[in-house]
């Protein structure tokens, strides 16, 4: 019984730092994309990464990122659906996780302690769904040249960042309504 809960605790234990590891590798991962767009962006427009936000710089760096993220380029549609796609299979490994908790101890339940040694597939779960992505990731970038999804966050960042300007240069605190409501 005391090596069923040092399974159980252990490979909870496991599953809980792999995943703050993860969490630690998409956050380094978001900064890193975010820093290698506004790199290519400089390059491109000729400037310094800091004058990127100079008022006199801004009008061509929203033009930039508005044509490379349009959602009218074939690279960037399949980008984005490989950001769907990649997200559905994030929601599909949680799923087996909790299936395969549900069932080892259904096991554990039904035959027995000695099956607690198999609360280990959780992280081995969580290992393949996790290097799978990374795989599906980096192949969507060789084939686009965007991460899964990087054109559509791009999009929802460019309006945001306009409308915060909207609402900075104007003084109005208008809510977001859809063109047929105005």
């Amino acid at each position: 019984m005391g090596f069923a809960v040092l399974h159980v605790g252990g490979a909870f234990l496991a599953s809980f730092a792999f995943g703050l590891l993860v969490l630690a590798i998409g956050a380094w991962e978001k900064q890193s994309v975010e820093k290698r767009r506004l790199q290519e962006m400089a390059i491109s427009l000729g400037v310094p990464v800091t004058s990127l936000e100079s008022e006199e710089v801004v009008p061509k760096a929203i033009q930039y990122s508005s044509a490379r993220h349009s959602g009218e380029l074939l690279r960037n549609r399949f980008a984005d659906l490989c950001g769907i796609v990649r997200t559905s299979w994030g929601y599909l490994a949680h799923f087996a996780q909790v299936v395969a908790i549900g069932l080892v101890g259904w096991q554990m339940y039904d035959s027995g302690s000695e099956n607690a040694v198999l609360m280990w597939s959780v992280p081995a779960l969580a290992f393949f769904f996790w290097l799978t992505s990374v795989m599906f990731s980096f192949a969507c970038l060789l084939v686009t040249g965007r991460y899964p999804g990087e054109p559509k966050a791009s999009r929802a960042a460019l309006a945001a960042f306009i409308e915060q300007r909207d609402i900075a240069s104007n003084g109005s605190s208008r809510p977001l309504t859809a063109a047929w409501d105005a």
